[in-house]
C-alpha cells in the first residue's frame, strides 16, 4: 500500500458514479462525481489547494503570512485543512445566520480562528445608511471584513474565492479534465449549482475545449436566484462582489439556469442516501434533480454529469440548500 507525506495528494481524482434507483424511468444516463470524498469532505479542497499554491508561486503567500477568507462552511473548512497542512495561520469571517454548530466545530478542529459576524444587526445599520445593497449585506459584510484585515496588515492574504482565477483553474485542470477522462469524452451535458461560479466555469472550459456542443446548465435555489435574472441581478461592489459570476454571463456559456426549491433539494439528498448509498448534502440533491430535468429534455441515450459537492454531515443541525 502506498505511503504519502500528507493527504493533499489525495485531493481530486474522485470517482464518477452512475445513478440507478433515483432515476428510474429516465432514458438518459446520469453520473455524479463524488466530491465529498476529498480529504476535508468537499469539492472546495480543490480550490483551496490551487489558490494557496497559486499565491505561493505569485509571491503573495509565504511563511509568516496568514490567510483570511469569508465562508460559512465548505470553503472555510477546506482552507483551514489545507492551511494547517501547509503550516499557515487561517482566519475565517462567518455570518452568524448560516454558521451551524457542526460547521463551526469542523472549521475550528483544523485550527482556524473564526469570527462570527452578526450580519443581521449590521444589515439593519447599513439599510439605514444606504439603500443600494440591501439584499447583499448579509453575504458581503464578512468579505468587507476580509478586505479591511488585508489592507490593515501586510502579513495577511485574502483568498477571494469569488473572483480568484485559480478557483476556475482548479476545475478546468482538475474536475473537468477528470470528467473527460472518466467518460472518455462522451458527455452530452454538465449540470452544477452556481455558487461562486468556479466549478461551473472551470468544468465548462475543460469540456468545451473537447466539444463545444456539450450543454451547460446552472442550478440555483428557487428562493434566491441570481444568474437566472441576468447581469443586473448580480451585485457589483468593488473588491467584494461580481467576479466569476459576471465572467459566466459575459462568456454566454449557459444553455439554461434551472431552479430547485429547498424542500426538493432536501428530499432528493435523503433519497440519494437511502437509495444510492450516497451520504451527500443539499446542493447535491439540487444538482441531481436538475440533472433529471435535463435528462428529460435530452432524452434517450444522453449522458449527463453533475457533482455531489459535499457530505450531509454538514447539515445535521440545519438542512438547507444554499450555493
Amino acid at each position: 500500500m502506498e505511503k504519502v507525506e500528507n493527504l493533499l495528494s489525495r485531493i481530486g481524482n474522485t470517482p464518477l458514479v452512475r445513478l440507478h434507483e433515483v432515476v428510474k424511468g429516465l432514458d438518459a444516463e446520469i453520473y455524479v462525481k463524488v466530491e465529498y470524498l476529498n480529504p476535508s469532505g468537499s469539492i472546495k479542497d480543490r480550490i483551496a489547494l490551487y489558490m494557496i499554491e497559486g499565491a505561493e508561486k505569485a509571491g503573495k503567500l509565504k511563511p509568516g503570512i496568514s490567510i483570511v477568507e469569508a465562508s460559512t462552511g465548505n470553503t472555510a473548512t477546506a482552507f483551514a485543512y489545507v492551511a494547517t497542512t501547509l503550516h499557515y495561520r487561517m482566519f475565517v469571517f462567518a455570518p452568524k445566520t448560516s454558521c451551524t454548530p457542526e460547521r463551526l466545530r469542523i472549521i475550528q478542529s483544523y485550527g482556524a480562528e473564526v469570527e462570527i459576524i452578526d450580519t443581521e444587526a449590521l444589515k439593519k445599520e447599513q439599510e439605514s445608511k444606504d439603500s443600494g445593497i440591501h439584499g447583499a449585506v448579509v453575504e458581503f459584510i464578512p468579505r468587507q471584513k476580509c478586505l479591511e484585515m488585508e489592507l490593515s496588515d501586510p502579513n495577511v492574504w485574502w483568498a477571494r474565492q469569488f473572483s480568484n482565477p485559480d478557483n476556475v483553474r482548479a476545475h478546468r485542470e482538475g474536475t473537468g479534465k477528470e470528467i473527460l477522462e472518466q467518460t472518455e469524452g462522451q458527455v452530452d451535458a454538465f449540470v452544477a449549482s452556481i455558487g461562486t461560479g468556479g466549478t461551473l466555469l472551470g468544468v465548462t472550459q475543460a469540456l468545451h475545449s473537447h466539444n463545444p456542443k456539450i450543454a451547460i446548465y446552472g442550478v440555483e435555489p428557487a428562493e434566491s436566484p441570481h444568474l437566472r435574472f441576468g447581469i443586473d441581478a448580480i451585485p457589483k461592489i468593488p473588491e467584494v462582489a461580481g467576479g466569476i459570476l459576471l465572467d459566466i454571463l459575459h462568456a454566454n456559456i449557459l444553455n439554461e439556469v434551472l431552479t430547485v426549491s429547498n424542500d426538493e433539494a432536501i428530499d432528493m439528498a435523503h433519497q440519494l442516501s437511502e437509495k444510492e448509498g450516497l451520504f451527500c448534502g443539499m446542493s447535491s440533491g439540487a444538482n441531481v434533480l436538475a440533472a433529471m430535468q435535463v435528462a428529460k429534455k435530452l432524452g434517450n441515450g444522453a449522458r449527463i454529469v453533475t457533482v455531489l459537492p459535499d457530505s450531509r454531515d454538514r447539515y445535521l443541525t440545519e438542512e438547507k440548500y444554499t450555493t
